[in-house]
């Protein structure tokens, strides 16, 4: 009996010991920061990713703060159009309404509707839009066309660059086209960014699909736009031709995937047949059984150029757009890429 009760006694007192070892061990690990491994976690290391904590839901990574290089507009020969940066396509050849009255407009540019043109330049200081819009309007009933199918080119005047955001309403109002598909600054002015920021707002809000910029000739008029664009240009419209070619403006400009659009392809009123009528041009119009006017324009798409020329003659309207039967080889173009004297006739 005094056996068992000291094996008892024994028996307590290592109990006693070990639960004191484990208090004091718990004791430790609390000072020290351990803790027990949870029974599903084991003992195994973490993977590198479980080490890193998690940035914030609000945070942009690198990569994302980062532009995507712009790539280099491309001209679809099937589609007869080329992809803005902007993602909206624009048809590479159309009409010009310079000079034209509402009347007029109406006139040549349901023609020109007709025979396939799908890309229609006009401008708020040529005072035919809503001859434009009238002549849209009938093609669309007609059944020539659907309106997305028309691209719609528009310009904010210099005289309406302090009442932008009206000025395009204005322009919506008197096209009467729902959206515009592209429109610019139609000349450097005193408060651009003023008004390319209203352009800016306008795509935000609907009314226009693509912005760019007219009669900015050098890099460094460029620059100054993108400067301060949030909505980056992406058609610059100028004077370009044979003689003056723009190459160092254009080589620029397709590297931050903006297209140059040429107006006065021909040269502009009165200098026509000096175009026309030169030796290189008017040899290869022979070669390939096509009208000058037919092979400056060939040159234009070929070379990388929307090309709007303008007419008043429906014979010329169509001729104008028949320029896909045919391919200029690359000695031609080399031909006419040495024409380029630098040399414009246009005055702004």
């Amino acid at each position: 009996m005094k056996k068992t009760c000291i094996e008892s006694t024994g028996k307590a007192k290592r109990r006693i010991l070990r639960a004191a070892l484990l208090i004091a061990l718990l004791l430790l690990a609390s000072l020290f920061g351990c803790t027990a491994p949870r029974s599903d976690e084991g003992s195994a290391t973490p993977a590198p990713t479980d080490l890193v904590s998690p940035a914030p839901t609000d945070s942009v990574s690198p990569a994302a703060e980062t532009p995507a290089p712009a790539q280099t507009p491309v001209f679809d020969f099937e589609t007869r159009t080329v992809t803005l940066n902007s993602g909206h396509e624009m048809p590479i050849i159309g009409l010009g309404t310079w000079t034209m009255t509402n009347e007029q407009a109406d006139e040549c540019v349901y023609h020109a509707l007709q025979c396939g043109v799908r890309l229609i330049d006009t401008a708020r200081y040529y005072q035919c839009e809503q001859g434009v819009g009238l002549a849209l309007a009938r093609a669309i009933e007609s059944g020539i066309v659907k309106r997305e199918e028309v691209f719609i080119t528009t310009k904010i005047m210099p005289s309406d660059f302090d009442r932008a955001d009206e000025a395009i309403d204005e322009s919506l109002a008197d096209l009467a086209c729902g959206y515009i598909d592209l429109m610019l600054i139609h000349q450097p002015g005193r408060n651009d960014e003023a008004v390319y920021r209203a352009m800016e707002s306008a795509v935000r809000d609907g009314k226009i699909r693509s912005i760019g910029i007219s009669n900015y000739y050098t890099v460094d008029s460029l620059n100054k736009i993108l400067e301060f664009a949030e909505i980056p240009p992406a058609v610059i419209q100028i004077e370009n031709h044979i003689f003056t070619q723009n190459r160092e403006l254009k080589e620029y400009a397709e590297s931050l995937g903006i297209v140059i659009n040429s107006y006065y392809p021909f040269g502009g009123r009165g200098n026509t047949q000096k175009l026309f009528e030169n030796e290189v041009i008017a040899s290869l119009a022979e070669k390939y059984g096509k009208t000058p006017a037919q092979v400056i324009l060939r040159w234009h798409l070929q070379a990388g150029y929307i090309a709007i020329p303008g007419s008043k003659n429906p014979d010329h309207i169509r001729e104008n757009y028949d320029v896909f039967g045919f391919e200029l080889s690359q000695s031609d173009m080399a031909q006419i890429l040495a024409l380029d004297e630098q040399k414009r006739f246009a005055g702004w």
